[in-house]
């Protein structure tokens, strides 16, 4: 099947009306956002009534009128470390009206031989939202929580270090999601790009990506993975995707002034693979 992805459109409905044309224009059967797909919230007291507030009045609009046009193409939403989950919880009612499939600890088949699975978190990292935020594969990093909140429970409250820990950790939930599909026939949505790759490069040659996820990946060895959260990588580093082992991993990067994607075929990704800006492999 060929799949058009993007990630981090932050609220941005051009972007996502890009990638729906992106997506028809190209044959793809499914168009795929993996993460962060809300608008940034920059004060607590309204961000849940925001980030609803596009899904309803400016998502929704267009999600209608693209199934209408274009009702063999699947959309799949994966939130990421920028989305409020009780926010997430809107997409519901788009699921339930069929116009978009959520993504997170989630598996959906995409043909006859191929998975579509989904994880939204990422490591910790020093912002506030920790909504989609888990350890990774040790204990946690030494940040502050003095500004640390979620809203699993329907409204913004300050959330601990101890209870992040009670969580699964980013290596568990993924181990979870293992056993319900063939590793080997499934092309994992993480938002999270794995660690030490041309993925997760930050600026002064940082990588933050997921050792966890890393190492799901050399264990399992998925044909695909997609990425996003780290939007400058492939810029610093030259690549949008690289090989670990025998899996491609994607990350198509973002930048507010142009539209940034891939689209491939699952059952030749190297042959096919193409990104909007920086074009072949």
């Amino acid at each position: 099947m060929r799949l058009a992805y993007t990630a981090d459109l932050h609220g941005d409905i051009e972007s996502y009306r890009a990638l729906l044309a992106f997506a028809a224009a190209s044959g793809a059967g499914a168009a795929i956002v993996g993460g962060d797909l809300l608008p940034h919230t920059a004060h607590r007291q309204d961000a849940i009534r925001r980030q609803r507030a596009f899904v309803e009045q400016s998502l929704r609009p267009l999600l209608e009128r693209f199934s209408t046009q274009h009702p063999a193409v699947h959309v799949f939403l994966l939130p990421g470390n920028d989305d409020w989950a009780a926010a997430v919880a809107a997409l519901d009612q788009l699921v339930a009206d069929g116009l978009a499939h959520t993504l997170h600890e989630q598996i959906y088949p995409l043909d006859d031989q191929t998975w579509l699975a989904g994880y939204a978190c990422v490591p910790l990292t020093p912002f506030s939202i920790k909504d989609y935020e888990r350890r990774d594969d040790g204990p946690l990093p030494p940040l502050s929580f003095a500004i640390a909140f979620a809203s699993s429970s329907g409204v913004v409250e300050p959330v601990t270090a101890a209870e992040i820990e009670r969580l699964p950790s980013i290596a568990e939930a993924l181990d979870a999601l293992a056993q319900q599909s063939d590793p080997r026939r499934t092309v994992y949505v993480c938002h999270t790009p794995p660690a030490e790759t041309p993925l997760d490069l930050m600026p002064r040659g940082r990588h933050v990506g997921s050792r966890a996820l890393r190492a799901f990946i050399e264990r399992r060895q998925p044909p695909l993975t997609l990425h996003g959260h780290i939007h400058e990588a492939p810029a610093l580093s030259g690549r949008f995707a690289c090989q670990i082992g025998q899996t491609w991993c994607v990350n198509p990067g973002h930048d507010q002034r142009r539209f940034h994607a891939v689209t491939l075929d699952t059952d030749d990704i190297a042959g096919t693979i193409e990104h909007t800006i920086f074009g072949k492999l």
